[in-house]
């Protein structure tokens, strides 16, 4: 359509300018707007067809991650109390702890590297070894620095609320709960009752026997001497148990659930020890009688876990008042295989603002609270650290921002763009074929 437009007005254009009134002055400047009218429409209905890119106007880009999460950071930025709490985390001013630990004699060592040994002193080569063992003791002084800045953060971050699961003596008690806060001492509560600890147990039946016939699956004619003796122990703590249940004061609902999932345990243990059984598919058909049993006993350790955990933490809400509440981080050590949804984090997050809860609860791989303790406070000092370094209002000053603050990594989104040079090879695009495959 534009096209032919664009045709009929240069035959307009063409026909026209060759008549002598035309030629007048006047005329001329009226044969100006004229065109600039039409051009304008043409330009007009060419950018209603075919919209042009506004390249004015560019949309906020976040890195690849959790944009819930950067949105939320942010916003973060606005509120002025929270950023002053921030920095004053980092600063150890005050009656602040303040700790400084050598971590030189780790500083690793690369074989290889330098000048050969018939370079001289005047050789390009020795200097460069030089230099290059220059810049290490510049760059290990920075690292040095950096693991006594960031542990001295994670020290000067109150209150702080460590949830944890794995005290010893206390692993798999629905989480202990550790309140750190400014020149107090620490408080430490385990809300769960043991029946919660009974009901996980009963829930984890089907896994123990798994654990001590799956070696055997695809073994069953020619088992070694001694196969069965794991299952016979095993089986003797079942019995051990249902010894006592019937004795005990548990409710009779959940008395005799726990005694028909040990009976089914007892059976399935009997006939593998003395039949010599215990294939995956025997397994399987035991598992699959257990598991509606195994989900009431989680559906009611849960319930325990939640009543107990929400009312611990909301007295400690209460105990903070709303100003320290605002400003709590809580920080939960996990392993991979329950890092993401676990119950900790919920509790949290039914207690805080949707906000606080975005940008303050941290899952993190730590063995001790002191690992915990620092990897917040590497969180929390890059963020301050790239808020004040870069510019926020350039897309590489927002993206490095919003890197440094979260999980993703700062180079990120180059070594993506980097990788696009390199085409993929049929390798790495089909499956690879095996021995078997035709």
């Amino acid at each position: 359509m534009f096209q032919k437009f664009q045709r009929t007005r240069q035959a307009l254009i063409v026909n026209h300018s060759s008549y002598p009134f035309l030629q007048h002055r006047h005329v001329v400047t009226l044969k100006g707007c004229f065109l600039t009218l039409i051009l304008g429409v043409g330009l007009l209905i060419q950018s209603v067809l075919l919209p042009m890119p506004a390249f004015s106007e560019s949309e906020e880009i976040y890195p690849e991650g959790d944009k819930e999460y950067f949105k939320a950071l942010i916003e973060l930025e606005k509120d002025e109390e929270y950023k002053k709490f921030l920095l004053q985390s980092v600063s150890y001013a005050g009656d602040k702890k303040v700790d400084y630990i050598d971590y030189k004699g780790v500083r690793p060592t690369v074989d290889g590297q330098g000048a050969d040994p018939a370079d001289t002193e005047t050789d390009a080569a020795h200097f460069r070894k030089q230099t290059y063992e220059a810049m290490r003791d510049l760059d290990w002084f920075r690292k040095n620095n950096y693991q006594n800045f960031i542990r001295n953060v994670g020290q000067n971050i109150y209150p702080l609320i460590i949830a944890s699961d794995y005290e010893p003596g206390k692993e798999g008690v629905g989480s202990t709960y550790y309140l750190y806060r400014r020149g107090l001492p620490v408080e430490t509560v385990t809300p769960t009752s043991v029946m919660y600890e009974m009901e996980k147990i009963l829930a984890h039946l089907p896994m123990g026997v798994f654990f001590l016939i799956s070696p055997y699956f695809d073994n069953v004619a020619n088992r070694p001497e001694g196969w069965e003796e794991p299952l016979i122990e095993y089986k003797k703590h079942v019995e051990n148990i249902k010894d006592v249940l019937e004795k005990s004061d548990m409710s009779p609902a959940t008395s005799v659930r726990a005694l028909k999932m040990l009976d089914m345990v007892h059976e399935y243990l009997q006939d593998c020890i003395a039949n010599g059984s215990g294939d995956e598919k025997s397994y399987s058909a035991f598992a699959h009688n257990i598991i509606p049993f195994v989900a009431e006993a989680m559906k009611a350790a849960v319930e325990l876990q939640t009543q107990a955990g929400l009312s611990a933490m909301s007295q400690w809400k209460k105990e903070l008042g709303p100003q320290e509440w605002d400003k709590l981080h809580v920080v939960i050590p996990v392993v991979w295989p329950v890092a993401q949804g676990n119950p900790r984090r919920q509790l949290f997050e039914h207690l805080m603002t949707p906000e606080r809860a975005k940008t303050n609860i941290f899952e993190v791989h730590a063995s001790s609270h002191d690992e915990a303790r620092t990897t917040l406070g590497r969180i929390k000092g890059d963020s301050v650290m790239a808020s004040l370094t870069f510019d926020k209002n350039t897309p590489f000053g927002m993206g490095s921002y919003l890197r440094l603050s979260s999980p993703t990594d700062l180079v990120q989104g180059a070594t993506k763009e980097e990788l696009k040079k390199y085409p993929k090879t049929q390798e790495n695009i089909l499956p690879l074929k095996t021995p078997h495959s035709n």
